[in-house]
C-alpha cells in the first residue's frame, strides 16, 4: 500500500510540475488553449471537506486510479472536485455524488487539452471497451456503453439508474472550440 501511494504521490508531482511549466510558458507567449467560459460551462460542484490523511494531495484527496487503455489512459490519479484547480493539476475530477462500484453514476470529468490533457484520446473508445477503477483493495471494471457527443449544457447525462452502477466520463470537444462535450458511459461488470 505504501508503495502504491508514493507512486501515486510521484505522478501528481510529476503532473503538477508539467502543468506549471506549461502554463508558465503560455503566459510567456500570452496564450491560452482553454479561455475560462469553457472551463466554466462545465457543471461544478464543491469538494467535500475531507480530514488530511496520509493519501491527500495539493488537490485533495485522492480516491482511486482510473485506466482506459482505448484511451491511452494509464494509471490517472482521481481527486474529489470538479473545480478549475482540481482539473487543471491534470487529474479526473469526481462528482461528489457517488463513488466507484456504489449505486448510481460515478462521474469523471478531465482536460483534452492542458494540464497533461488526460482523457487527450477519450474520443477513440468503442462500446465494449473497458475502464477500470481502482479504489482502495477493489478493483472495478466497467463496460462502454455508450460514447455520445452534447452540448456543455446538457446535464441530463449525468442521470443514471439508481439501482445499477455506472461511470461517465466527460470531457470537451473538438480540440479548436471545445463548443460540445464528449460523455462516455460504462456500466459496472459485477462479478
Amino acid at each position: 500500500m505504501n508503495r502504491r501511494l508514493i507512486e501515486v504521490v510521484v505522478i501528481l508531482a510529476s503532473l503538477l510540475f508539467g502543468y506549471l511549466l506549461i502554463s508558465g510558458i503560455q503566459k510567456s507567449s500570452n496564450s491560452s488553449l482553454v479561455n475560462d467560459k469553457q472551463v466554466s460551462a462545465l457543471p461544478t460542484f464543491p469538494a467535500p471537506q475531507i480530514a488530511p490523511t496520509s493519501s491527500e494531495s495539493p488537490i485533495g484527496k485522492v480516491i482511486g486510479l482510473l485506466t482506459i487503455p482505448a484511451a491511452e489512459v494509464l494509471t490517472l490519479p482521481i481527486a474529489r472536485g470538479v473545480d478549475e484547480v482540481t482539473l487543471n493539476t491534470g487529474v479526473a475530477g469526481a462528482y461528489s455524488w457517488s463513488g466507484p462500484g456504489e449505486n448510481g453514476v460515478f462521474a469523471l470529468a478531465a482536460h483534452r487539452v492542458g494540464a497533461g490533457g488526460p482523457f487527450r484520446h477519450l474520443d477513440r473508445v468503442e462500446i465494449g471497451d473497458r475502464i477500470v477503477v481502482e479504489s482502495g483493495s477493489k478493483k472495478f471494471n466497467y463496460r462502454i456503453i455508450s460514447n455520445i457527443t452534447v452540448d456543455p449544457t446538457d446535464t441530463s447525462v449525468l442521470n443514471g439508474p439508481k439501482d445499477d452502477s455506472r461511470i461517465v466520463l466527460i470531457t470537451c470537444t473538438p480540440l479548436d472550440t471545445f463548443a460540445k462535450r464528449i460523455v462516455v458511459t460504462g456500466q459496472l461488470i459485477r462479478d
